[in-house]
């Protein structure tokens, strides 16, 4: 079945996606994100509620992304109209006296809202997605437990899609090149033992060791060191890694690149780490994963084309060679799956 790209972001609206961190949205904050090409408007309101709309104001399109929290209310920048947390027009300054009638009108079209993991999540379109089942966030213990030192990342955006990203997220083969000034200190890029498997909820998984990245001048330090690696993905876009190391400390990773463009995307992550972690503290852990991302978003911008093609062929997908591309190339499988689902819905 050939995919088209539209169908990627059809199904993807009726998916949660993150577009923006918790904490970076104070009450009386206002700011604009793009999300699967649609501009939005998002505000937190003083009793703590977040408005997720369009961005465009009904009287003359001014983004409402520019405007601010005035008196209680979303206000436009460009002639003062104010819409409440609801998205419902509440006052028009210019008319002689009230109109219900066009302020009815004038209700901003919402999209639902929700928090979670410190992430604001936003799904453009309800409804069940092609196997009858509401999309749901994936579980991740860790990240809600207090035990664990949970940490969040400063987005960053990628000038390349979506699936350029989650690919390289999930790339084994690349850290003696991409990441020698971090990760690959003496990475091989041979993968051994490594498993993967369908899970049965369409996503996939893979385990494998990793090993430890010394060299005879220089011994790694924690974070290189000799562990065990799970990389669990949720469809379409959620991906986690769980290292487990050698004396029994864990840390998850997560990684949503949140669709902006075909051609862009914003990458969201997060990070816990285990109690009693013996390592550096979570704050140099941190600085450290900054760093490694930064080194994978200069590798996916490089990258032609900027998005991974949908549909399988020799200079899209590339040529593939086994085990190291395995993972990758059983995201691009199941993906298909999931959104040939979609389309035959």
């Amino acid at each position: 079945m050939t995919l088209t790209e539209d169908a990627v972001f059809k199904s993807m609206r009726r998916t949660w996606q993150p577009v923006g961190n918790s904490a970076d949205l104070p009450a009386g904050r206002v700011t604009g994100y793009t999300l699967l090409e649609t501009e939005l408007v998002i505000a937190r309101f003083a009793n703590g509620q977040v408005l997720a709309a369009d961005v465009a104001c009904p009287h003359k399109g001014a983004r409402l992304s520019q405007g601010c929290i005035r008196d209680g209310d979303l206000m436009c920048p460009y002639h003062g109209w104010k819409f409440d947390a609801g998205g419902a027009c509440r006052s028009i300054p210019s008319l002689l006296e009230p109109n219900a009638g066009k302020q009815a009108l004038s209700h901003l079209r919402t999209y639902a809202v929700q928090e979670r993991y410190g992430f604001i999540w936003v799904q453009l379109e309800p409804g069940p997605l092609a196997d009858g089942r509401e999309h749901a966030l994936p579980p991740v213990p860790e990240f809600e437990d207090p035990r664990w030192a949970y940490r969040m990342g400063p987005p960053m955006a990628f000038a390349a899609g979506w699936r350029r990203e989650v690919e390289n997220y999930l790339d084994m083969t690349h850290f003696a090149f991409a990441h020698s000034g971090t990760l690959g200190v003496s990475a091989d890029p041979r993968i051994r033992g490594m498993e993967i498997k369908v899970t049965p909820d369409g996503g996939y998984q893979m385990d494998a060791p990793f090993p430890a990245l010394e060299t005879a001048h220089e011994m790694p330090g924690k974070l290189q060191s000799a562990h065990h690696r799970q990389q669990r993905s949720w469809l379409p876009n959620f991906t986690t890694i769980r290292q487990r190391f050698t004396d029994g400390d864990e840390r998850v990773l997560v990684h949503i690149p949140s669709p902006n463009t075909r051609e862009s995307c914003t990458c969201f992550w997060s990070l816990a780490i285990s109690p009693g972690f013996r390592g550096p503290p979570p704050e140099a852990q941190m600085d450290f994963a900054i760093k490694v991302l930064e080194e994978d978003r200069r590798m996916c911008e490089m990258q032609l084309p900027r998005e991974v093609p949908i549909n399988p062929a020799r200079g899209g997908w590339g040529v593939l060679v086994m085990p190291g591309d395995t993972l990758a190339n059983t995201f691009q499988k199941q993906l298909r799956r999931w959104l040939a689902a979609g389309a035959a819905d």
